[in-house]
């Protein structure tokens, strides 16, 4: 895991190396054992690299030279041992064994077709001179960021935008400005969303893809090097078993390391039970660790417990403690460079920041409800067809003060799906993924020339199958929400300590079998995530099949609502909003107060605007 940088320009640039040396400064959490650059003769292109050593410490620097290209690359190439093998049968010569070499060769071979044969998490940068080329490259899943500037002059590439903007701002002479669409997705979300980013002239390159940038004339074309096959289901219950046995074993014996102490995200739920019992086979010595919270009586922490000590592992439960959260909370919120409002990324860094002196490597089940259909929200379409006959009915009482309702888990939870609800099941999934402010509320609130209509994603959307509403859920937070949150979550937090963070479940194969998965082996009988259920009841007894699962929850209503009330109030009075020129003053002022009335029903509201608040001034001022 590491973290890399570029700058390619038309004219040379006599500052090359002090931009690059800075630009690896700002990644320095990525990367703290090894820092490289490189720097052409005629000072128009460097390469920098910060390298967070993995696999073959000791060598396999970057950038990598080749004769007619030059790379950098941040992440693990999980079958580089297979390619490897397969480069030699084909005559390559290996100096290292290192997955940059073999990553290195593989595009030797062939070229950027090699982006197909590539099983890992990545962001790769080469600079080819033959053909005068710059590709960028990202991952199937996301899961390494990959930012990129380009104008007519030069083009700038980093894994994080606090690099990236270290050299534009020398380069650019001109204050970089927040884009009005990402601002709406944002408050939409909770997140932003590839390509874009919170700056309108900075992008993200999108996973599964990769940039073909001509270097004499700096234009852009993309290129898709994987895409999710189509749904074709044929797999019976007990195919489906077997298969999934071989390919989850398959995926956490090609990411284990036992060269480095690793670790365990232990929820207590089946997708990291799952992993526990596979490590428990293959690497007995890695330590599992888990959240607790008091404000939460429903953690998962002694569930977590129980199944550590059936496999005999070892187990660490950590507090979720506000006070030490408080002391770091304005860091936590801004590592992520734009606005980021998923509070479960509170609990990650809290995990993270524990363990930082003692791992080196940890492992999560993040990305099973997405590949198996675990998400209650993939439900929205049955539930609303059932009562959709009755929408002329509720419309008609939609006058009712529902506000006034009680403020709780019930009523808060009817009143989310109550809203969602569509005259389609395609108009559901899109209405139920967005989970913040609706249209017409973010049109009273921001100011006239922030208000924007979206159209990125809707265009994304409409190109998956709308008619099979699970489908389409699925692929949507694959290219959405996993991108752009949970993915985000899990490697800056883990980043922001150094420590390389692996997602055994977003293995290719995986993604590519659920596809052959009917629906009713993903959902059945309002059982989500049912195959993967059937699946860990083959490894555990039935005393460990549990109910719902709760996840790393943090108290923010509770927090919002009282510790951290007063700085809210303060980053929303009418005198900030007014200066910061984005928002009707005097409306978001009142709509937070109203919020607060009801905390837990707005939580969601709450946190996004406190978290952007707090980026604004911090960030921005």
């Amino acid at each position: 895991m590491c973290g890399i940088n570029g700058i390619i320009a038309l004219q040379p640039i006599e500052s090359m190396p002090r931009l690059i040396k800075n630009m690896n400064q700002q990644l320095s959490r990525r990367g703290p054992d090894d820092d490289s650059i490189w720097i052409n003769t005629e000072s128009t292109m460097g390469m920098g690299m910060r390298r967070l050593a993995i696999v073959d410490a000791d060598f396999a620097k970057q950038p990598w030279h080749e004769k007619d290209f030059c790379l950098c690359f941040n992440g693990e190439i999980y079958n580089y041992q297979a390619l490897r093998q397969t480069l030699m049968d084909l005559g390559y010569q290996f100096s290292t064994k290192s997955d940059t070499e073999v990553l290195a060769k593989a595009y030797l071979h062939w070229g950027t077709s090699c982006f197909e044969y590539l099983e890992g998490m990545f962001a790769i940068a080469i600079i080819d001179f033959k053909l005068n080329r710059l590709f960028l490259a990202r991952d199937i899943n996301g899961e390494k960021p990959l930012y990129y500037f380009i104008n007519h002059q030069f083009v700038i590439w980093s894994s994080e935008l606090k690099g990236l903007l270290t050299s534009l701002e020398v380069l650019n002479k001109e204050r970089v400005s927040i884009s009005p669409e990402a601002l709406n997705w944002y408050f939409r979300l909770g997140f932003i969303p590839a390509p874009l980013s919170i700056y309108q002239s900075i992008l993200k390159v999108m996973p599964a893809q990769y940039l073909s940038i001509d270097l004499s004339t700096l234009q852009v074309s993309t290129v898709d090097f994987w895409k999710m096959p189509e749904y074709t289901p044929h797999c019976n219950h007990h195919e489906a078993l077997l298969i999934l046995d071989r390919l989850i074993q398959g995926s956490v014996q090609q990411q284990i390391c036992t060269n480095h102490a690793s670790g365990l995200l232990l929820s207590g739920g089946i997708d990291s039970s799952i992993l526990a019992y596979w490590f428990k086979e293959m690497n007995p010595s890695i330590s599992c660790f888990s959240l607790q919270t008091q404000a939460n009586k429903q953690d998962e922490s002694f569930a977590a417990q129980k199944i550590a000590q059936y496999l005999g592992l070892k187990h660490e439960i950590i507090p979720l403690d506000f006070a030490q959260v408080q002391k770091q909370l304005s860091e936590t919120l801004c590592y992520f460079d734009e606005p980021y409002a998923d509070s479960s990324a509170i609990a990650s860094d809290t995990v993270h920041q524990w363990v930082k002196n003692d791992i080196k490597l940890m492992y999560g089940g993040d990305g099973a409800d997405e590949v198996f259909g675990g998400y209650q929200r993939y439900l929205m379409p049955f539930w609303a067809e059932k009562i959709r006959r009755y929408i002329p009915l509720l419309k008609s009482i939609s006058h009712l003060p529902l506000h006034q309702l009680p403020d709780s888990a019930q009523v808060n939870t009817f009143l989310k799906f109550f809203e969602k609800i569509g005259s389609n099941p395609s108009e559901d999934i899109w209405n139920i993924s967005q989970m913040g402010m609706r249209n017409s509320m973010l049109n009273r609130l921001l100011l006239p020339h922030w208000q924007y209509q979206p159209n990125t994603l809707q265009r994304l959307f409409q190109t998956f199958p709308q008619d099979n509403p699970l489908t389409l859920a699925r692929l949507w937070d694959k290219q959405v929400a996993l991108e752009g949150d949970m993915l985000v979550k899990t490697d800056r937090m883990s980043m922001r300590a150094s420590i390389e963070y692996r997602t055994p479940f977003l293995s290719k194969s995986l993604w590519e079998f659920s596809q052959k998965l009917p629906n009713s082996l993903l959902i059945q009988k309002g059982t989500t995530k049912y195959v993967l259920k059937a699946y860990h009841s083959t490894l555990f007894p039935e005393s460990f099949q549990q109910g719902k699962k709760q996840g790393f929850e943090v108290p923010i209503a509770s927090w919002l609502s009282t510790s951290l009330k007063k700085e809210l109030l303060m980053l929303t009075c009418v005198d900030f909003l007014k200066k910061q020129g984005i928002f009707n003053a005097s409306k978001m002022s009142e709509q937070v107060r109203f919020f607060l009335q009801k905390p837990h029903r707005y939580k969601f509201q709450l946190w996004s605007i406190y978290c952007f608040q707090k980026w604004y001034d911090s960030v921005r001022n």
